[in-house]
């Protein structure tokens, strides 16, 4: 359902002129369609009984009295009336119906009121403009494709908002290919491209598997809209990429604002700093995030801990989780590993307890070393 608007229903309405190179196959002389339209209303002149009730009508719409206005506009005969006549009552009748909240009333007297073939060009193109705006509010997207791709037939210069509804209604359908192209143009007519078409843009290239073109989008997105999911989406894109470095620097710097805050989040942190071989800031973000509860303190995790403090040298922090870890686990191999641990610290009497326990649990790969 639309939203209710107020008594500048009209107005907004007619301020929807979005006008520019069409991408459509087929063109109109637009020149001469534009002569005729001014041709028809100087001889479909609008009688002045029927400019009072559409007058009426209107003030009750200013008031918010939409369904008075109905009543007042369903008063006049459509077969009384001229072309221009007709086509003026209808659109006013969609007005209220969107007043009503009747998006689909709305729609259908929209139609009705181009049917006549009687407004000007500029007016037919909002109205045609709006009959796909409120389709896409019903998610009639492939009505919207319909519309709109014979809505650019009526425009010299659309701007951005047409090629992203366009891109949005195939979008939806998963039809990828054909969504990208109206995706793109809608960044290339736009100065200043707002955030969602550039969310479809990159949504569209990881869709279709082009990272190399989804990551400047992205780069663009997070300098410009500086959110979670784009720092994660730029990360994931930049490591599937095979730049593991940037993909790195983006975790960190996300990091450091607080926005992975997810057990997934920092654990692929944690695993990226060891790929890199920093197994100290990756301890670093596995004990934080189990302290305020971010992270699950499930036996992998805690194993991650305990080893990346063990790569740090950090041998003492590393006794806590892979205690925790090895009674968690259902073989002894975690205590053999808490065993080699006492045996670096030369605890030779902790790390003979250890290994014992770790030959009594079982599931060593080598007993005989053990003992």
């Amino acid at each position: 359902m639309m939203k209710r608007s107020t008594a500048l229903l009209i107005a907004w309405a007619l301020s929807l002129q979005l006008v520019a190179p069409s991408i459509a196959e087929e063109t109109l002389d637009l020149d001469a369609l534009r002569d005729e339209r001014i041709e028809t209303q100087e001889r479909y002149f609008v009688r002045t009984l029927t400019q009072k009730r559409l007058n009426a009508a209107f003030e009750a719409m200013e008031e918010g009295q939409y369904d008075e206005a109905r009543a007042k506009l369903e008063r006049l005969n459509p077969e009384r009336l001229n072309p221009h006549e007709r086509a003026l009552a209808f659109r006013f009748v969609a007005y209220a119906a969107i007043g009503q909240e009747d998006s689909d009333g709305a729609v259908r007297y929209f139609k009705k009121a181009v049917e006549q073939e009687a407004l000007l060009i500029d007016e037919e193109v909002t109205i045609r403009f709006s009959i796909a705006q409120i389709q896409a509010s019903l998610e009639q997207w492939e009505e919207v494709d319909d519309t709109l791709s014979e809505w650019f037939k009526y425009v010299e210069q659309p701007n951005g908002i047409a090629y992203y509804l366009l891109a949005i209604s195939r979008y939806q359908r998963d039809q990828f290919d054909d969504a990208l192209a109206p995706a793109l143009k809608a960044l290339e007519v736009s100065n200043r491209p707002e955030e969602r078409w550039l969310q479809l843009v990159a949504a569209l290239y990881l869709q279709l598997g082009e990272f190399d073109s989804a990551t400047p989008i992205l780069e663009e997105l997070v300098i410009r809209f500086p959110k979670k999911q784009y720092w994660v989406q730029l990360s994931l894109i930049y490591a599937a990429g095979g730049d593991y470095q940037n993909a790195l620097r983006v975790q960190q710097l996300a990091y450091a604002q607080g926005l992975l805050t997810a057990d997934e989040e920092l654990q692929r942190l944690a695993r990226t700093y060891l790929f890199h071989q920093l197994p100290y800031p990756a301890a670093q973000v596995l004990e934080r995030g189990l302290e305020e509860g971010q992270i699950e303190p499930e036996r992998g995790v805690l194993e991650l801990l305990g080893n990346s403090w063990i790569a740090a040298r950090e041998y003492d922090n590393s006794i806590e989780p892979l205690q925790r870890a090895a009674d968690l686990a259902e073989d002894g191999r975690l205590y053999m590993r808490l065993g080699q641990v006492s045996v670096r610290r030369e605890d030779w009497k902790a790390a003979t307890a250890l290994i014992q326990k770790a030959i009594q649990k079982g599931g060593l790969v080598d007993v005989g070393k053990a003992q």
